[in-house]
């Protein structure tokens, strides 16, 4: 049972760094280690009888669940259900490649059952197996991994007049809108949020907003626009184990309404 949970927290440790890959998450190192080893200790489902599929399918779900809370956080109902719905997919897919390799190779030592993989080899076979998979996987990254069109995540804490409101934010290479005068870092944000740390946005009902009100100019895809800003403070950028401060940030407010998964929007300069 030892190597069954060990086997098995290898292999998800990989599962859950390539959905972190995949998303765009910063999961710390410990985060990665407790779901791994949570993903380990899920295999003894092995010895139990052979149960349907849909019992399978349900567990399989629920250690998913369970998994993706650990590691990523619940920071969203969208975002969990994508960070969940992502390493799902990743474990069905070592699965099916594990059951068809199993099908047509037969390979002596290795059993399936209820969808869980199990490897009778030597703990220096396995160490070998499990560094030359992580070769594969980071040389696959480096290759395609630069061209996927996902954007980075951070963590950003806007103050102004004491007070202060925290956003999920994306990176935008598209962003390119500017603070020409000052040379500050812009945030756009949901107006929600704006609205948030400031009040009515509105500096017509809100005189006390005007000495930190700024127009943006930008461009876009129906031609030339602005932006109502404000000037806060300072600001916070948690990207990954990196933390940043930021001096005079301008928050935007955004035209359009911003999803649950993020609420604001940022050049990647930002996280550099």
């Amino acid at each position: 049972m030892d190597v069954l949970i060990f086997l098995n927290t290898l292999v998800d440790y990989f599962l859950v760094l390539a959905t972190a890959k995949i998303t765009r998450e910063k999961p710390t190192a410990k985060r990665l280690v407790i779901s791994a080893v949570l993903g380990g200790i899920s295999s003894v489902y092995i010895f139990l009888p052979n149960q349907k599929t849909i019992v399978e399918f349900l567990y399989k779900l629920g250690v998913a669940f369970c998994i993706s809370a650990v590691c990523f956080g619940i920071k969203g109902k969208k975002r969990y259900l994508k960070n969940t719905a992502v390493f799902f997919l990743i474990t069905c897919a070592y699965a099916g490649v594990m059951f068809a390799f199993w099908t047509v190779f037969k390979p002596f030592g290795m059993v399936i059952n209820n969808s869980v993989v199990y490897f009778h080899i030597s703990p220096l076979v396995l160490v070998l197996c499990t560094v030359f998979g992580y070769f594969i996987f980071a040389v696959l990254w480096r290759v395609f991994g630069k061209s996927a069109n996902i954007a980075e995540r951070c963590e950003i804490t806007v103050f102004a007049e004491g007070k202060s409101v925290t956003l999920t934010a994306i990176s935008d290479t598209g962003n390119s809108i500017e603070d020409f005068f000052q040379k500050s870092d812009v945030i756009i944000a949901d107006k929600q949020k704006v609205e948030a740390l400031f009040g009515d946005s509105n500096i017509e009902t809100n005189p006390e907003l005007k000495r930190r009100y700024r127009v943006l100019p930008c461009s876009t895809v129906s031609g030339f626009d602005t932006l109502d800003s404000f000037r806060c403070d300072s600001a916070t950028v948690e990207h990954g184990n990196k933390k940043t401060k930021l001096l005079k940030p301008l928050l935007a407010v955004s035209k359009v309404s911003l999803n649950d998964d993020y609420n604001a929007i940022v050049n990647p300069n930002v996280l550099r």
